[in-house]
């Protein structure tokens, strides 16, 4: 690991020996300090673990890094990974998805689905979404407890999933099972049951797209499976992982972030306050949860050529990790940035990304969560804990896998606001 005059000897003695890879590290609250201790060393870190990488953990210098688009490559893996085999299955996909492809192909991806992903078109989902987010919060706040992850996260964003891509209904069962068994692991310990999560969600993203191509619609699988590149129809596989991508990897910042939303009506009940009370709006408090609470904890790229990031130099081939949560608390940019404000802090937030890759689906997780937000503020007066919340033990995401809770309907013992009969 480099010193330097920026390096004091302590800090780096903090982090120093720390496998970031780890999915063990995640299951608590230990990875916000350490991002932390990173952040206060000023400068990317050489960390070693599954891989060595820099970890850069400071907002101006991720932006920065990500600026230098052109310096950046995808294609070996946007993750660390938490095996040794990660590696290779990252390069592997390489090329044949949009979060692991680098232009042109990257660009001819992204122009295929931008249509599909344009504020306009996600507009129409906001009435629908609206009432189905709140039909799933009174009916839970109608409970003693509830799991929040299944209760009301998962099928939320299952449905809307599955309505934009045009997923039959007797097929939305299925969809929803395995997407449930997707993020519902907990890292190391669930891996080989995630991994035939993914093995039969590809296989039916298959399904899904050769359907499709024989009987295309208005959704986003029939725009995958009628697309082209460079002039000709895009790859089977291609398609296939985009679709998949879009399942769970589209769907991760909106789904991660509603896992955590029962916590901060817990832990933050003056952000909820202002809410409830129309002091804050429903769009700033959105962008707030999304910096406060950003789902994805790193992206990864490698070097194409060397890059100075103050004063520290990384070369052509390096692998640099940037670690997006942690920008998102950086004392130097957002005050107090350890709570949620429902005003918000008035920048940016790191949580889909920057560059190029900024995430093609931000506008439908912002449809997505502050529909839920919005539900949450006006159905429920209070919450309370019902059990030991879950975290997900990944490097990559940041979120719950179960939050019991029991979330108390605005109007004190009262009857929770009848939900409605359909969407």
């Amino acid at each position: 690991m480099t010193q330097t005059a920026d390096h004091p000897d302590h800090v780096l003695d903090e982090v120093l020996g720390i496998d970031l890879s780890d999915p063990r590290l995640y299951a608590g609250e230990r990875p916000e300090r350490i991002w932390h201790t990173m952040r206060a060393a000023g400068v990317p870190l050489r960390m070693s673990g599954v891989r060595e990488h820099w970890a850069v953990a400071r907002y101006r210098q991720i932006r920065e890094v990500l600026g230098n688009s052109a310096l950046l490559s995808s294609e070996n893996g946007m993750r660390l990974g938490e095996k040794a085999s990660d590696e290779q299955a990252g390069a592997a996909a390489g090329g044949s998805s949009m979060l692991v492809s680098d232009d042109p192909e990257h660009a001819e991806m992204r122009k295929a689905l931008e249509f599909a992903f344009a504020p306009r078109q996600m507009r129409r989902l906001s009435e629908s979404t609206d009432v189905l987010a709140r039909r799933l919060v009174a009916a839970a706040a109608a409970q003693p407890s509830c799991d929040f992850v299944a209760a009301v996260a998962t099928p939320l964003l299952t449905a809307v999933a599955c309505n934009l891509l045009g997923v039959p209904e007797s097929d939305r069962p299925r969809v929803a099972a395995l997407t449930s068994a997707a993020f519902s692991g907990s890292g190391y310990s669930t891996a080989t049951d995630q991994i035939a999560a993914h093995v039969e969600l590809l296989e039916y993203c298959a399904e899904l797209i050769a359907h499709k191509r024989r009987n295309p619609g208005d959704d986003v699988a029939s725009l995958l499976a009628q697309a082209r590149m460079h002039g000709r129809p895009m790859r089977r596989d291609i398609a296939i992982m985009n679709c998949h991508d879009f399942i769970l990897g589209g769907n991760a910042s909106a789904r991660l972030i509603l896992t955590s939303l029962p916590m901060t009506l817990v832990r933050h009940r003056g952000f909820w306050a202002d809410l409830r009370s129309g002091s804050a709006n429903f769009g700033t408090a959105t962008e707030e949860l999304l910096r406060f609470e950003a789902p994805v904890n790193h992206l990864m790229r490698t070097l194409l050529d060397d890059l100075e990031i103050d004063g520290v130099q990384m070369r052509r081939g390096d692998l640099v990790t940037l670690w997006l949560r942690s920008g998102n608390r950086d004392e130097d940019v957002f005050d107090d940035p350890d709570l949620p404000r429902a005003s918000g802090h008035g920048q940016a937030h790191l949580a889909f990304g920057h560059g190029p890759h900024y995430c093609i689906a931000a506008f439908l997780a912002r449809v997505e969560i502050q529909s839920l937000v919005r539900a949450l503020a006006e159905e429920v007066s209070d919450a309370e804990l019902a059990g030991t919340p879950q975290r997900m033990e990944s490097n990559f995401l940041r979120g719950y896998r179960s939050v019991p809770i029991a979330l108390r309907p605005r109007g004190g013992s009262g009857s929770p606001t009848p939900p409605p009969t359909s969407v």
